[in-house]
């Protein structure tokens, strides 16, 4: 019998991510860590999206993306490292990662969109952000901060920004201030930014790049992929080859070792790993959602309201 399907699948689910080419690209000096939240649904405010998300902050370029997957493979790879490991892995889902990450070089942006371990890059206009800066100040992280505001795509932003840490970028589309934006709310509170943590970047292993594997797509093809992964996610892999046992064998019940070959990245933006999971060891998996988190399927508020 080949090992369970649904067992490559889940895994694969919450470990799909590819690494970027580390070649002839700028190397990430530090990153940022917001709590991002967005009220999707306007007639259930407190069913929200939730997500961890990263950006990564080289001298003239930036990567924005979740870092929900890494703290998923962190916490399987901690399981399985147990000695008392049982072959049950227990995941607690309490973030929804999100989908696109996004590409500054110099004054040029792309959108990655990821399907089912698959990496599609389109061209997007560059946000040109007419920001007002006040004096009003607050601590942010231990940060001096200043306000500023913008209008964008239908919404009203009040962002914070860091002079003190000299980049000029933020999360998602956000950029162009004297310093590092650590915070942005809109003015109904949909859509947030909230900050979660600095780190410095020493080892140069974070490459601000585009995936490898990543194709130039259109958002007509990306939109026409994404409806057919969400109609039958695993049909999708499979056809794919995301699902697959390890190579030189096929497995029986009782024999033979069946494994998974995930490729990933050690920091979400740059210098691709291979971890190779031994799925004869894992016997079931439970993925539930945080009590506290139930959020809505249903999406009539998008964070863009004009497009």
């Amino acid at each position: 019998m080949l090992i369970k399907p649904l067992i490559n699948y889940a895994l694969l689910s919450l470990l799909a991510i590819t690494g970027v080419s580390a070649q002839d690209a700028e190397h990430a000096l530090a990153k940022v860590h917001y709590t991002f939240t967005h009220v999707n649904d306007s007639t259930q405010r407190e069913k929200f999206l939730r997500d961890e998300v990263v950006t990564y902050l080289g001298t003239t370029g930036s990567y924005y993306t979740s870092y929900s997957k890494t703290r998923a493979q962190e916490e399987i790879n901690e399981q399985m490292k147990d000695p008392g490991f049982d072959g049950i892995l227990n995941i607690t889902r309490n973030t929804t990662g999100i989908p696109q990450s996004y590409l500054f070089a110099k004054e040029d942006l792309k959108e990655i969109v990821t399907i089912g371990g698959d990496n599609f890059m389109l061209d997007v206009d560059y946000p040109v952000l007419d920001w007002t800066v006040s004096e009003e100040t607050k601590t942010i992280g231990g940060y001096s901060c200043q306000k500023a505001t913008v209008a964008y795509k239908g919404r009203d932003y009040s962002a914070w920004f860091a002079s003190e840490l000299p980049f000029s970028s933020g999360p998602w589309k956000f950029h162009g201030l004297p310093g590092l934006i650590l915070e942005v709310v809109d003015a109904k509170k949909d859509v947030q930014w909230l900050y979660a943590g600095f780190d410095k970047q020493d080892n140069g292993s974070v490459a601000l790049a585009a995936p490898e594997n990543a194709k130039p797509s259109t958002q007509k093809e990306v939109q026409k992929l994404q409806e057919a992964f969400h109609a039958n996610p695993q049909a999708y892999m499979e056809a794919k080859g995301r699902i697959r046992v390890g190579a030189g064998s096929t497995p029986t019940a009782g024999t033979g070792r069946a494994t998974m070959t995930i490729r990933s990245s050690s920091s979400a933006a740059g210098g691709s790993s291979t971890s190779t999971l031994d799925a004869n060891r894992i016997k079931s998996i439970n993925i539930k959602s945080a009590e506290n988190y139930s959020p809505s399927k249903n999406t009539n508020n998008p964070i863009e309201l004009i497009l």
